[in-house]
């Protein structure tokens, strides 16, 4: 591989703007002129008081992004689960959204969730966090 002996490779800050190289790729990869938007979420399942589930994740220009989403041993079963993935759907759409995204471990016990709820598997991906695989799934939002 070559290296210029002038080029350098250094730590960026959030005050180093690239916006005008990124927009001048937007025609060729999207066919027009893009904003790209993201707004962060988080909700959470309520049960007399105490917090029984929550979602996190973020809309990120027409998809839904499911970064986490966690529900009590307790409280598994009951629907708080569809709920707060309705809840986090239900936010997007508002935003703009048609899809859903996330990732999960390949061997979770979470994935006939997902399955009932109608995501469909679409990648895997070997050997990743801590070792483990880990599938993606998606759904088109209702």
């Amino acid at each position: 591989m070559l290296q210029s002996a002038m080029i350098k490779i250094i730590k960026a800050s959030s005050k180093d703007n690239f916006t005008r190289e990124w927009n001048a790729i937007n025609i060729p990869h999207y066919g027009k002129e893009i904003r790209w938007t993201e707004k962060p979420f988080s909700f959470k399942a309520v049960e007399n008081g105490k917090m029984i589930g929550k979602i996190e994740g973020k809309y990120e220009s027409g998809v839904i992004n499911i970064a986490t989403i966690m529900i009590t041993s307790n409280a598994r079963g009951r629907g708080v689960g569809t709920m707060l993935i309705n809840k986090a759907e239900e936010y997007g759409k508002k935003q703009g959204a048609h899809r859903t995204w996330l990732v999960t471990g390949k061997h979770w016990t979470e994935n006939l969730f997902y399955k009932k709820l109608g995501f469909d598997l679409i990648a895997t991906i070997p050997d990743f966090y801590f070792h483990t695989d880990f599938v993606i799934y998606t759904r088109l939002i209702k």
